[in-house]
């Protein structure tokens, strides 16, 4: 992406939230109402009520910050996913600042359920989490509504709040709009409702991201994210980010993007593949 959440350490900026998936990354980080691939058990689980009968997604990105690797099997009824983000920092248990810097591991079960015959999904993933040498327990939540237009979607990250040892996980709200502006292109938005505490003070995201699809095997994307928390300084300069993917066999696309910005940013790049049916 993405949008990115917290820094790899006191000397670095801030980032949005963890960089999952290449194709997030792609558009910037505006995927909470896209996300119906393999990814969304932590974009927005209900997206999966969406999404391909199967979809599957094996991913990693590298900023300049942090890094985050992803897989993931998605179908409508239930998905499971695996990633690691590191290192992430956080902030003592009670204080203010991000002191802590460690890699995370999350592991996790997603379940959805469509409600009523007017387009709306809720989904949650539930996950085991280990980091800072300790396991605790949490989830992520989401909600979508779906229609002919486009897509509104709303995800709550980290939904316990959970510590780790003496580090706290942040809850985050994130929010989501796309819109089918043609057959062949969707303009998406995001916003996080909620701060949080990073190196260089506090992040707030949002996105915009375009995806194309051109050519029945390929896909391009664009998107532009920044912190809204920020008036000046680290962490609020626009990171701009570019990418695509490709039909290399079947079902089975190879998946790549490049994000650029100021120094010690989001800057980086990602590659993937995944398969849809």
């Amino acid at each position: 992406m993405l949008g990115l959440l917290a820094a790899a350490a006191p000397s670095t900026f801030a980032q949005s939230a963890p960089p999952i998936g290449v194709r997030a990354a792609g558009m910037g980080g505006a995927f909470t109402a896209v996300a119906d691939d393999g990814t969304a058990p932590f974009w927005n689980p209900a997206g999966l009520a969406s999404g391909s009968f199967v979809g599957v997604t094996a991913d990693a990105n590298a900023l300049d910050s942090q890094s985050g690797i992803f897989f993931g099997l998605a179908t409508p009824p239930l998905g499971l996913s695996y990633y690691r983000t590191s290192p992430t920092a956080f902030p003592v248990t009670g204080r203010n600042g991000p002191v802590v810097s460690t890699a995370i591991h999350h592991a996790g079960v997603t379940l959805v359920q469509s409600l009523g015959d007017h387009g709306l999904a809720v989904g949650s993933t539930l996950q085991y989490v280990h980091g800072n040498g300790a396991d605790a327990f949490d989830a992520n939540a989401g909600a979508m509504l779906s229609g002919s237009l486009g897509q509104i979607g709303v995800t709550v990250h980290n939904l316990f709040a959970p510590s780790l040892g003496d580090v706290e996980m942040k809850r985050r709200v994130r929010a989501g709009v796309a819109v089918h502006v043609r057959q062949d292109l969707t303009a998406a938005a995001d916003v996080e409702f909620t701060k949080t505490p990073s190196a260089a003070g506090e992040w707030r995201d949002a996105a915009l991201g375009l995806e194309a699809h051109p050519h029945p095997r390929a896909w391009l994307r664009g998107g532009v994210h920044w912190n809204t928390a920020a008036s000046s300084g680290a962490g609020a300069a626009p990171v701009g980010s570019l990418g695509g993917s490709y039909t290399v066999y079947g079902s089975l696309r190879a998946d790549a993007q490049v994000s650029f910005g100021p120094k010690e940013s989001d800057a980086g790049w990602g590659i993937g593949l995944s398969f849809v049916y």
